[in-house]
């Protein structure tokens, strides 16, 4: 089993079933939710509307983005000049939250966690409390800060083993992983507003 945090229309899910008995896709924003459940229909991929986060189980304000790819519960993804996106319009709403631990009570712990919430990284991640075998989580260069903080909390769980995938070719596995000096290093010489991936943990 999987989980697809930050589902958006479910792409990854779908590109993804057949790696796994189940996956459950989890997405923020009850605009791309509906979308989610017209464009993600298998038996065995369950969607939830939800934002992933460490809120306490308290509704959260999340920042939809007129490019729903973007929307945030980090409102300097779309607002701040060192973002890429600073200049796309959004609204702001409000959204139910459950924990990454809440997910796993409930349905289990998955063999990989897949996380792509735009510069909300951090505050879903901290929402586990355990190590599952893989995690893997959008990174993007101008946000490195947020990176670096991921990797540090993701050590104290267990984490040793680190893969910096550039892009996020949605079937892409890594076949070797390195250290997290490796990969801070990888990250820390990348380019600004335009390098991007997913960061893979194990």
């Amino acid at each position: 089993m999987y989980f697809d945090i930050g589902s958006n229309i479910g792409k990854w899910a779908l590109a993804n079933i057949d790696q796994c008995d189940k996956i459950v896709s989890v997405e923020a924003s009850p605009y791309t939710y509906q979308r989610l459940v017209n464009n993600c229909k298998h038996d065995r991929i369950v969607l939830l509307n939800y934002a992933v986060c460490n809120n306490d189980g308290k509704d959260i304000t999340f920042y939809h983005a007129d490019a729903d790819v973007l929307s945030t519960i980090n409102k300097e993804w779309l607002t701040s000049e060192s973002s890429r996106f600073h200049n796309y319009t959004f609204t702001e709403i409000v959204c139910k939250t459950i924990t990454i631990d809440q997910l796993i009570a409930e349905h289990g712990k998955p063999e990989m966690i897949k996380i792509d919430v735009e510069g909300g990284e951090y505050e879903c991640i901290t929402s586990l409390t355990q190590k599952v075998d893989v995690l893997c989580f959008e990174w993007a260069s101008e946000v490195n800060d947020i990176t670096f903080k991921c990797l540090d909390y993701l050590a104290t769980l267990g984490f040793t083993e680190f893969y910096v995938q550039f892009g996020d070719e949605y079937a892409y596995r890594p076949t070797a992983y390195g250290t997290m000096d490796s990969a801070k290093e990888q990250l820390s010489n990348s380019v600004p507003k335009e390098h991007w991936g997913m960061l893979w943990c194990r």
